[in-house]
């Protein structure tokens, strides 16, 4: 608690960076390179923490991750974490930056390029973040802002095509998520999609969430039959989208209703 991590370069090992129980962290300046798995995990406990000027390359697994698990003893509520001035490039599985419950979380100003397994940023439901005693699903607002995807949404094996930027309703709801100033070009695949559970584990619903000034002129660099911005048929809940230049929507389905200016 209330330490500082900075001007560190880690490689060939499991994880970067994987923090538990933690409270006014900073982490900065730190280089993460070619990692079995994670380049950074703020993980079980973590509050109020900040990753910055950080770079990653090359990792097994997200490149930056929060993910507020309770499969160890949770000490702290975890929360108003931040992810900013990061670049991520090159994993070899999973994401450039990975969000997966929380109170009030960001990801801001930062550059996430080549990922060709995954999305460039991920806000899912698809890890557990709860238990008899706490639950931590997203809560408050979650935001994304000032971000540059280039040339991310690949081909996940276990989840088929991802998309630059992705929302995944995997089990759980998702509320409160504010996406903002965000640039998605030469998206592999879609360059925007909100998706649920393809399997028997159910869908969540997205609700209270707005897109304002994000722009995708392309997609699909890849892959054929992709869209700029996909709701894909088992998606549930609304979206406003704001002030965004966006190349071709897509809504697939009947249960996901959005609302344009």
């Amino acid at each position: 608690m209330n330490s500082t991590i900075s001007r560190i370069w880690v490689e060939h090992t499991k994880v970067g960076l994987w923090v538990n129980n933690s409270s006014n962290l900073v982490v900065e300046g730190c280089r993460f390179r070619n990692t079995l798995a994670d380049g950074l995990n703020f993980c079980v406990g973590v509050r109020n923490s900040t990753v910055q000027n950080c770079t990653t390359r090359g990792t097994g697994d997200d490149c930056f991750a929060i993910w507020p698990a309770t499969h160890i003893a949770q000490e702290l509520a975890p929360g108003h974490n931040l992810i900013r001035h990061c670049t991520g490039q090159l994993p070899s599985l999973a994401n450039g930056a990975a969000i997966y419950g929380g109170d009030s979380n960001r990801i801001e100003d930062s550059l996430f390029t080549d990922i060709l397994s995954g999305c460039g940023i991920l806000l899912s439901t698809t890890f557990p973040t709860s238990n008899d005693h706490f639950d931590n699903n997203f809560s408050g607002t979650t935001v994304v802002q000032n971000c540059d995807l280039v040339r991310c949404g690949g081909f996940d094996p276990w989840r088929a095509w991802r998309s630059a930027f992705q929302l995944c309703l995997d089990r759980r709801n998702i509320s409160g998520v504010n996406v903002s100033n965000v640039n998605i070009k030469d998206s592999i695949a879609d360059g925007f999609s909100v998706v649920a559970s393809e399997g028997e584990n159910g869908h969540g619903t997205l609700t209270d969430s707005i897109l304002d000034n994000v722009n995708i002129p392309n997609c699909g660099i890849a892959v054929n039959g992709r869209h700029g911005f996909w709701i894909r048929s088992d998606a549930y809940g609304s979206l406003s989208i704001r002030n965004s230049k966006i190349a071709e929507l897509k809504n697939s389905s009947a249960h996901f209703s959005i609302t344009e200016n």
